[in-house]
This record gives C-alpha cells, structure tokens and sequence, in this order.
C-alpha cells in the first residue's frame, strides 16, 4: 500500500499508475505495479507446504527426519519472503509544478526518499529509444540528466511522455 494510501490522502485504485492525481492537475503519479497475493495464491502455498510435508513423511519413516526439517524450513522461507515482500512500500515518482519549480519525488521500494527542484523554465524533457522494449526518459537541466519514470513500464513511459512535455510546457506558459 502507497504512502498516500496510508494518510487516507488518496486511495490507490482511485487512479491509475501514472494519471494526474484529483487534488491538482500539475502533478504525474508514477507507481510500479503490485498485486497481493491473492488468495488462490495463499491456498496453493498452504497446499505445497503439506504436499511437502506429506512426502517427507516418508523419509521420517525411515529415520531421515532432517528432510521434514528442511522442507518445513523451504516452504516457511517462501512464505515469510512473499509477506516481506507485500509489506514493503511500493516504488513511486512524482513530478510536479509549483511556482515556476519542477519538482521530483522518489519514493524506492526501502521507503527511502528523495527530492529534486529544478526551474521549469530551463528544464526539458529528453526520450530515448531504439526498440519496442526501451524507453527512457530524462528530465535535462544544464549538464545534469535526472531520469524519469524508472518505476513503469517502457509503454507507460511512452503514453506518459506528451503528459509531462505538456506539464512543462503549461509551467513555461506561466513562469
């Protein structure tokens, strides 16, 4: 669940992984996709656990009891790596405008954060690609490169590509 989410700011399925949140149209949400794991998900672990313990039952039989340890052990790993998982933030950027400033928020999957300003007038957006498959896209500053929407998919970075050259050319307008 995202930051937003959690403040009860915005809820998470109330927008898409890159629109325009409903509080101002000057910001980009980016979001990288996750899915919980659903409950058919939970059931096939706790299948595979006593799949896994029904055949090691046999080893038990025959004095290898360490092999009930250890598939307990494999199938407890995974479970407690899939609920690691789900616990931890999810990715996002944000890029918005306010004042005539350009700003990008990152939030990484360890919940670190970080910030970056740079005025709108002088900021630009660069893209680059030589394949279906590869997209990236830069905000520019002077000599300075910042990328872009490294949280989507090379698409989602295609279709939110004239979303942000519009935001910087609407902040350009009135700036």
């Amino acid at each position: 669940m995202s930051a937003e989410a959690l403040s009860g700011r915005t809820p998470p399925d109330a927008i898409g992984p890159w629109q325009a949140t409903h509080a101002t149209e000057n910001e980009i949400r980016m979001i990288a996709p996750r899915s919980a794991l659903p409950v058919q998900g939970k059931y096939l672990l706790w299948g595979a656990g006593v799949a896994a313990a029904l055949l090691s039952l046999r080893f038990v039989l025959i004095g290898a009891w360490l092999v009930l340890l250890f598939s307990v052990l494999d199938i407890g790993g995974l479970a407690v790596a899939l609920y690691l998982f789900n616990k931890g933030p999810v990715p996002e950027e944000r890029l918005r405008v306010v004042d005539g400033v350009v700003e990008l928020v990152r939030l990484d999957g360890r919940g670190r954060q970080s910030r970056i300003a740079l005025p709108a007038y002088w900021t630009r957006l660069e893209a680059n690609g030589r394949t279906e498959l590869d997209h990236a896209l830069w905000l520019v500053f002077r000599h300075e490169r910042y990328p872009i929407g490294q949280c989507v998919s090379a698409d989602e970075r295609r279709v939110l590509e004239p979303r942000i050259r519009a935001l910087l050319q609407t902040a350009r307008g009135t700036a």
